[in-house]
């Protein structure tokens, strides 16, 4: 939890200078009629889920399972054209409507990875047909995850595409307006796009890219621009995702669902372009 502590004295930080912003900004730099597109790179936490899995040869729910994201190492992976959409990314593009507000649109690259020898609580029923290992009915049952019975993720990834409304005051102008911090808040929600990788007892594929669910989410950060054209943005964004149909084997009647919050945050860099006088 360490780690996470700088990342939540931002947060305090940001909500603390939007709270104590003067109504009458003395900026007089409008944004109206602006647009901007940002890229950059997240790390994610995820809670506690309750999955269930479902199909012809068996039908069971596993509770409390504990999940994590899958960072890439730093790496010329990073900066290679060819690969700089493995890690796990942000892009968005906006348009402000008014000085302050905007609409934007984009995608969160997470991963979702469901991890290994934890201890689960299991009921429902598996036949023989599905595993002689795990053949049996289940009631509140203690059962370890391991590779042979269970291996869940989306890696490929779990693809939030939302639709955002973005409140952008001026907290500070310095260099005659040269330099200004902003604070972003905002709401957005839509689709959860995923691609699974799944073997329920070593039956399963990577499956295609398909849409699972909805989520809505809710963020804030601050955002440091130059000359109102180019910035840096750190953003912690918090949700919750339902995905009611999760494909274990792309059109086969296997089906898992879950739904679970998250907490991401992420670092990105952008640059603003006005397209309206």
């Amino acid at each position: 939890m360490k780690k996470h502590i700088g990342l939540c004295c931002l947060l305090f930080l940001c909500i603390n200078g939007l709270l104590s912003a003067q109504v009458s900004n003395t900026s007089t730099y409008s944004k109206k009629g602006t647009m901007y597109f940002y890229y950059g790179y997240n790390r994610s936490l995820f809670s506690k889920s309750n999955i269930h899995f479902s199909g012809p040869l068996y039908d069971f729910t596993l509770y409390d399972v504990e999940a994590s994201d899958r960072p890439t190492k730093l790496s010329a992976t990073y900066i290679n054209p060819v690969t700089f959409t493995v890690p796990q990314y942000n892009y968005r593009l906006g348009y402000f409507i008014t000085k302050n507000l905007a609409l934007s649109a984009g995608m969160d690259h997470l991963k979702y990875v469901v991890n290994r020898g934890q201890m689960a609580v299991i009921s429902g029923v598996i036949t023989k047909e599905a595993s002689a290992a795990y053949a049996g009915s289940y009631l509140n049952q203690p059962i370890e995850i391991k590779p042979e019975f269970l291996q869940f993720e989306h890696t490929n990834g779990l693809n939030y595409a939302s639709l955002d409304l973005e409140y952008m005051p001026s907290l500070l102008s310095l260099m005659k307006g040269k330099i200004t911090m902003l604070c972003n808040v905002g709401l957005g929600g839509v689709w959860m796009i995923t691609k699974t990788d799944v073997r329920v007892m070593e039956d399963g594929l990577d499956n295609r890219f398909h849409l699972s669910g909805y989520a809505l989410s809710a963020k804030v950060g601050p955002r440091l621009e130059y000359n109102h054209r180019f910035f840096l943005a750190a953003e912690v964004k918090g949700g919750y995702a339902t995905l009611p149909d999760v494909l274990i084997k792309n059109s086969a009647p296997e089906r898992a669902d879950h739904n679970f919050g998250f907490l991401e945050y992420y670092v990105v860099a952008g640059i603003n372009f006005r397209i309206r006088k």
